[in-house]
């Protein structure tokens, strides 16, 4: 059994001893290169090869990266030095030594003004994007790296989030696969085994899926991952799955020269098999981890140091009952880990001392930053109980006029208040004028129909006195009839100008406020020809189109009809208004054109009036939609538009677009209140050039 084992130790040994060896083309790329990026990039292929390798060539390649950069003052790729020496000398267990190389590393890669640099090859994978930003994901994952070295828990969750965060910003999948890889790690550590079970599946998709360029990066780790997924499993209880990541990432970490992980698969399959008690596995396991151990020199953590190793390959030699190679390991053992323990013990006192002088030279820097602003606030403050006296003295020499002023100004408010109120009288009774001359226009067609037919009649009757003289029955009953027709005439005209008087004197009454069952459509309708013919009466040269478009399923809701055919009438007279200022521009615009020429009407100009301009019709649209427990109004025309600078000004009271003493500037506000006092909304879209559309929004109930 023991020529067994020695036989598997001797196979597996010159493997890696070949790996050992650095590639002669890397060394004299790096030999030959000149001073400056050439020389950095190899540098930075040989520090990847030594990375997990041997902690003290990498630490070598890192220093003479950092050499470069400084020599070239390119303050990224000094940068990316510091981190990766950082990484090399927290694996020797020199932690305040790497906080203080991180410490730079942020302060470069904080620093928006590093972008602007000569830019190299700074990482081992090609990356076009922000390397200052992959730069900062790499210093906070190296930060987090060292809390879990030093027991910060928190910390470094916090830092390993951040890096991902970046990474996935910059879609670059390694600095993605090691958050996830570490963050899995973390959570394993506070038992949130769902947490790590998720990011750790995270990192193996990740790692699996990267692209061609960053696929060799980023399956160096593939292997820690898989061994990641083994513990996690081992901890849920699941034994298959954990042996199966384990082997996996056995085969996965040799094939990629990854030797600490390598390292740390060997230790749990040896303690696996102890527990078992497999004594030829124990025994096989615990020399391949001691002699992968012995390869990577001093490492830190419980797992990956030849304490551990020796003591697990006493406890192989004592299950296979050979008690004096036992003993002798179990010696070794003792005295590696209280020399370890000791360095370790150092180490970190090291480093709190390290992290303790930051801590006060923060302090420092903010007291001396707060003693120079009690400078700056000390002479503000003289300065500004000058500048308060001075106004003190002003405040005084002033305060008996103000006093008289306050009174004059109490007097014109008062007199405000009253204008204000008159004003708004003024608007209602504006509208309300609107309203009469649509009335009186509307009303004059019925009558014009009872007068007509009263005289019709009148001859008639005679013509049918004379039949009967005459004797002639049939005749006269003819004439008697037509009588009748013409009759029923004059009555149905008469009471079309009973109700056209009726819906005025509603109109002018002051407002109930009480809600009553009405027929939008028919209000709609019935304030569309009123304004029409109100401003027909007023200009007989005005003329528009009338467009609607009524929804029959609306039926009737109940508003306060006075109120809401105000706000109708107003937005049907403004639409009026706009589409027949287009009209009147343009014919302005042409008749000046014409003057100046001496002939006939011109067309418009290239880049003058467009098409829709020189052919205007004023039209206005108006149309109802019931809308679920809602009733859409909408009022549109064809004007020029609201100019975008004072469309949020046109609800506001007393403003307004029309020429002085042509408004008051209140339709709107008024309409606005109206709606809102029902619980509607009201809006505004427009277009400039092409003209408005105002929608009020009605609830049903």
């Amino acid at each position: 059994m023991r020529a067994r084992i020695q036989l598997l130790f001797f196979l597996f040994f010159p493997v890696w001893v070949a790996a050992q060896a650095l590639p002669d083309s890397l060394r004299s790329a790096f030999n030959n290169a000149p001073d400056g990026p050439l020389k950095f990039s190899a540098g930075s292929k040989i520090y990847s090869y030594y990375q997990e390798l041997n902690r003290d060539s990498a630490l070598f390649y890192a220093d003479q990266q950092l050499l470069i950069a400084r020599n070239h003052q390119n303050k990224i790729a000094e940068g990316v030095a510091l981190v990766s020496k950082s990484y090399q000398l927290m694996g020797l267990g020199r932690f305040a030594d790497a906080l203080s190389c991180l410490q730079e590393a942020f302060t470069i890669s904080e620093n928006v003004k590093n972008e602007k640099g000569e830019h190299w090859e700074y990482f081992l994978t090609p990356f076009e994007g922000n390397s200052r930003l992959l730069l900062l994901s790499y210093t906070h994952h190296i930060y987090a790296l060292l809390m879990l070295q030093t027991g910060n828990l928190e910390q470094q969750i916090i830092h390993f989030k951040i890096a991902g965060r970046i990474g996935i910003e910059l879609h670059y999948a390694p600095r993605i696969l090691l958050a996830y890889l570490n963050l899995g790690q973390s959570y394993l550590t506070k038992k949130d085994l769902d947490s790590a079970l998720y990011f750790e599946k995270e990192a193996e998709q990740t790692g699996l899926n990267a692209d061609q360029k960053t696929f060799s990066l980023s399956k160096v780790y593939l292997g820690t991952v898989q061994q990641q997924l083994g513990d996690i499993y081992k901890a849920r209880g699941d034994s298959s799955m954990s042996l199966a990541y384990y082997y996996k990432s056995l085969q996965t970490s040799i094939a990629n020269n990854n030797r600490a992980t390598a390292s740390r698969i060997y230790l749990r399959l040896t303690k696996y098999h102890l527990e078992k008690g497999d004594r030829d596995s124990a025994l096989w396991y615990s020399l391949k981890n001691l002699e992968v151990l012995a390869t990577l020199g001093k490492v830190t953590g419980a797992e990956t140091n030849l304490g551990i190793g020796y003591e697990n390959l006493y406890l192989s030699y004592k299950l296979n009952n050979r008690f004096d190679s036992a003993f002798k390991y179990q010696s070794l053992a003792l005295v590696t880990k209280d020399s370890l323990n000791k360095i370790r013990i150092k180490d970190l006192t090291e480093f709190q001392n390290a992290s303790f002088q930051e801590v006060i030279r923060l302090q420092n820097i903010e007291k001396q930053k707060t003693v120079y602003q009690n400078k700056i606030r000390t002479w503000f403050l003289l300065g500004g109980l000058a500048v308060f006296l001075l106004v003190a003295l002003i405040l005084y020499r002033n305060n008996k006029q103000k006093q008289k002023s306050n009174k004059i100004l109490e007097g014109t408010l008062t007199d405000l208040k009253a204008t204000q109120s008159q004003l708004i009288q003024s608007e209602k009774m504006a509208s309300l004028g609107e309203l009469t001359a649509g009335i009186a226009h509307e009303i004059q067609n019925p009558l014009n129909f009872v007068n007509n037919f009263s005289e019709v009649n009148k001859e008639l009757l005679v013509e049918m006195n004379e039949e009967i003289d005459k004797g002639n029955l049939a005749e006269a009953k003819s004439i008697a009839n037509d009588v009748i027709e013409n009759q029923d005439k004059i009555n149905h005209h008469g009471k079309r100008a009973d109700a056209i008087v009726k819906g005025m004197l509603q109109h002018s009454r002051s407002s109930s406020s009480q809600k009553e069952s009405t027929d939008i459509n028919a209000l709609a309708d019935e304030y569309l020809r009123l304004a029409y013919h109100g401003l027909r009466a007023k200009d007989n040269s005005f003329n528009a189109t009338l467009k609607t478009d009524f929804d029959a399923r609306i039926g009737k809701i109940n508003v306060v009809p006075q109120d809401i055919g105000r706000v109708i009438l107003n937005l049907i007279t403004n639409a009026f208004y706009a589409s027949s200022a287009k009209a009147f521009s343009y014919v302005k615009t042409t008749e000046e054109r014409s003057a100046t020429a001496g002939a006939a009407p011109l067309p418009p100009p290239a880049g003058g009036f467009s098409a829709p301009d020189y052919k205007h019709e004023p039209t206005v649209w108006v149309s109802t939609k019931k809308m679920g427990e809602k009733v859409l109004i909408t009022v549109r025309d064809n004007g020029p538009g609201i100019p975008k600078k004072i469309l949020d000004k046109i609800f506001q009271p007393f403003f307004t677009t029309k020429p002085t003493g042509q408004g008051t500037g209140l339709g709107l506000s008024l309409s606005y209140d109206i709606v809102k006092a029902h619980g509607g909304e009201i809006s505004v879209e427009t277009k400039e050039g092409e003209g408005s559309v105002f929608s009020i929004q009605l609830p049903v109930s």
